[in-house]
């Protein structure tokens, strides 16, 4: 089990890997776990996907992301989603999902927007309701898509 929770509290079993497993298959980024909320994207086979106030990244190589973790010192969880397609079709799944979204301003969109989206539409209508990040692992949990969480 990845992701536990109980009453008023969830937990993450998290193992300390190389970030090189990133290149492969589909992970759910929980970056600046110090911070409440952390910022949530996805990584599909090295692509980063996130919705931000700054940008919407569609696709950006991970060593960019690793890059700027590391020099800002951001801890961050990773954690490994069983995907039911390709990759090359979870990548085009994506950047159509992402590809509709603006930058974060003002309306009622989070960087959850899209990773919900993406949820719903290629996993289960249930993803749909979530609206926060421990309601969707524990969802996801509970339909046996979490395999693996490192830090």
């Amino acid at each position: 089990m990845v992701f536990s929770e109980n009453n008023n509290s969830f937990s993450l079993t998290a193992n300390s890997s190389h970030l090189e497993n990133l290149k492969k298959g589909l992970w759910l980024a929980l970056i600046g776990i110090d911070k409440t909320p952390p910022h949530i994207a996805l990584i599909n086979q090295g692509a980063y996907y996130s919705l931000s106030t700054r940008s919407v990244d569609c696709g950006t190589p991970i060593e960019r992301l690793l890059s700027v973790l590391e020099h800002k010192q951001r801890p961050s969880l990773f954690i490994q989603i069983d995907t039911l397609n390709d990759a090359a079709k979870t990548d085009m799944q994506l950047q159509g999902i992402y590809k509709e979204f603006q930058p974060l301003g003002n309306d009622e969109n989070t960087c959850l927007s899209p990773i919900k989206d993406f949820f719903t539409i290629f996993y289960s209508v249930e993803f749909a309701g979530v609206n926060y990040v421990f309601e969707l692992l524990a969802l996801a949990e509970k339909n046996k898509l979490l395999k693996q969480c490192v830090s």
